[in-house]
């Protein structure tokens, strides 16, 4: 990433509404800007007693830092605790919507060469948008076994940086899946990472369970082994260490066959896009069918970098595949369509849970079958 992440207006807007935030007058107040940022990095900034200039360097000072050590954005979580201090009024308002402008101008990793670049043809609509408390109930559910991940990234003996980002999900109590471009973490530009590499990265990497905000503290549990994974079908089976965090929780209901899943059909998508606090993917959310392989399933949920690993869920909230990558939809194949062109904007692909399965060991496999109550 380079230096300059904020385009000047955005810039520009962000700092008139700081000024304006209830406290920033104070040094104190501006202080409270910076809550949830690790406490090095405030030691390392260099300050002002005027607002305007203090405020301005802050600014420019983080967003040259481009992501923290841990992924996260640190003028996002300005942003955000700027927000806490002015909701309800107009000002908080603008704030959110410029919060959501800086998380987007972070950017967002590549999508994957491999989708094609002529759009699926979907007719969208049918049934009314609404849905059920219980489906929102089961939604939450879900999301309690859902986990942004934080891979540390090793060449030889050195350390790369920025971390890797990614989403995995519980589907045993100590079981988590995820794709395995997600620890491998290498971006296309960059050399192939040793087995050693992606082995050491896989170990290190973090699971934030119950993420929501940028810059709160969140349950995080630590990888004790590799137990499955193939680079065809793009999973990491990993085992987590012995936690506290697990003990409430259980996984994620599987789906064993897709093939019932007709094309139209809703699929909804739990991540942590760009790395960023848990989302989800409930609108505008159709499955378009196979991929071009037997293994994919293709679909126009919403994702975006980050989200690879995270469970595709229909709508009785049952995996049916781990999503794998995107490609941005041209404008230009919808224009005639008024009903499409807003809603279609990415074509997403993910591997079909069903191969994963027969893809593990067979006592790998009884592991997660005891967990899921099969016979």
């Amino acid at each position: 990433m380079s230096d300059t992440v904020l385009a000047t207006e955005l810039r520009n807007r962000l700092l008139d509404a700081l000024i304006d935030v209830p406290g920033t007058g104070d040094r104190a107040g501006r202080d409270a800007l910076l809550s949830g940022i690790p406490a090095n990095v405030r030691a390392s900034l260099i300050r002002a007693d005027s607002q305007f200039v203090d405020l301005a360097n802050l600014i420019e000072q983080l967003e040259r830092l481009g992501r923290l050590d841990n992924g996260e954005r640190p003028v996002v979580i300005v942003a955000h605790n700027a927000w806490r201090s002015s909701r309800g009024t107009d000002l908080g308002r603008r704030l959110m919507e410029m919060k959501q402008e800086v998380e987007e101008a972070y950017g967002r990793e590549e999508p994957l060469a491999e989708l094609t670049d002529h759009p699926e043809v979907l007719i969208f609509g049918g049934d009314g948008e609404w849905v059920t408390d219980a489906f929102l109930r089961q939604a939450a559910f879900a999301g309690r076994h859902v986990a942004r991940l934080l891979v540390p990234r090793y060449s030889g003996h050195g350390r790369l940086h920025p971390p890797g980002l990614g989403t995995g999900w519980l589907v045993a109590p100590q079981l988590l899946i995820t794709s395995r471009h997600v620890i491998v973490a290498r971006k296309k530009e960059e050399p192939v990472a040793s087995d050693a590499d992606v082995q050491r990265q896989a170990i290190a990497t973090e699971a934030w369970f119950d993420y929501h905000v940028e810059g709160d503290s969140s349950a995080s549990v630590g990888v004790k082994e590799v137990v499955s994974g193939d680079s065809t079908l793009d999973y990491a089976l990993l085992r987590l260490d012995d936690s506290p965090v697990l003990a409430d929780r259980s996984q994620l209901a599987l789906a064993r066959d897709a093939s019932l899943l007709a094309r139209g059909s809703r699929l909804n998508i739990v991540q942590c896009p760009d790395g960023s606090p848990l989302k989800f993917a409930i609108r505008n959310n159709f499955c378009v069918g196979k991929g071009n392989k037997p293994h994919l399933l293709r679909y126009l949920t919403d994702t975006k970098g980050g989200s690879s690993g995270a469970p595709v869920l229909d709508d009785n909230w049952q995996a049916v595949a781990v999503h794998r990558g995107f490609k941005a939809v041209d404008p230009k194949y919808y224009a005639g369509e008024a009903d499409r062109r807003d809603v279609a904007k990415y074509h997403n692909e993910g591997v079909l849970l069903a191969d994963i399965l027969d893809d593990l060991p067979p006592a790998v496999f009884q592991e997660i079958a005891a967990a899921q109550g099969w016979d």
